[in-house]
């Protein structure tokens, strides 16, 4: 027979035991996520290329269509001045426009392939003159359209004020655009877990910012989901630290965005946040990085 003392211990087990053991089954969790991203990540690349190859046949069509009626443009002038020659230079103009926007929209997603194709190759890390506001526009609604692709019912009103001013900043675009993603995915997360909570009269909104100084810029994401306290802002960019279920997270989006922005890019992440009423992230980044890796 077992002593008393043993038989109390194989009963009850310490509560450091039961921590240990529920930290190592959390970790397990995360590593299994990590291998279903990979796994999603390796899917993601083969879509992609098929994805770009019809999108180059598009962009080059909607060019060469876009000469072609500039060819029928200049016929049109030589015609006559009747109702009819009107009429042919009024559907011209039209057909003009609805190439200007198929070109707008095949470049946009043609800018969101190459980036999401340097995160699957591991080359993000090289440094360009980058249309930053460009990027922060795209990638946001990137992120808001893949939460929506999970939660049909997911609205928000997302909110652009971008300094006109910013023109061309050297950056690392294909790392920087997971920093907005990351960003803009936990704005997305904060006000829909409000708006699960407080039904009545609350609009989600997330306002995303950019300004520039002298010698950076600043680009701010600001939501007004349920704000962040003390004890859980001085622990939100440690690696696997999250507040979010088991299988919504990893708790390396905001560790990694810290890193991208002030390891790579030499600036600066930041977090003000009032609880109840709103969480807003600045990204302050220095002009006049080389242009190189």
């Amino acid at each position: 027979m077992k002593p008393l003392n043993e038989v109390a211990a194989t009963e009850h087990p310490s509560s450091d035991s039961l921590a240990s053991e529920a930290e190592l089954t959390a970790l397990r969790e995360q590593v299994a996520q990590l291998d279903r991203l990979a796994a999603i990540g390796q899917l993601t690349a083969g879509i992609l290329h098929e994805i770009k190859n019809p999108l180059n046949f598009i962009s080059s069509f909607a060019r060469l269509s876009g000469d072609l009626v500039g060819e029928l443009t200049d016929f049109a002038g030589k015609l006559p001045d009747t109702a009819d020659a009107e009429d042919f230079t009024q559907v011209l103009d039209m057909l003009t426009a609805n190439l200007t926007r198929i070109r707008e929209n095949g470049a946009r997603a043609e800018r969101i392939i190459l980036g999401m194709l340097a995160q699957t190759r591991g080359d993000g890390n090289h440094f360009e003159p980058t249309d930053v506001n460009a990027l922060v526009e795209d990638f946001a609604k990137l992120a808001y359209q893949g939460v929506r692709a999970g939660n049909v019912n997911f609205n928000v009103s997302l909110k652009f004020a971008l300094d006109p001013g910013l023109g061309m900043v050297t950056i690392a675009p294909y790392e920087f655009n997971r920093v907005i993603m990351n960003l803009v995915l936990n704005a997305c997360y904060a006000v829909n877990e409000r708006s699960e909570q407080q039904q009545d009269g609350y609009k989600p909104a997330i306002s995303i910012s950019s300004e520039k100084a002298d010698d950076h810029i600043d680009i701010k994401i600001r939501d007004n989901g349920n704000g962040i306290s003390d004890a859980v802002k001085s622990k939100l960019f440690t690696p696997f630290f999250t507040t979010k279920p088991v299988g919504k997270g990893t708790g390396l989006g905001l560790s990694l965005s810290r890193n991208i922005v002030q390891e790579l890019h030499k600036g600066r992440l930041s977090v003000e946040s009032t609880p109840g009423e709103f969480t807003e992230f600045t990204i302050r980044l220095p002009l006049g990085l080389p242009a190189t890796t």
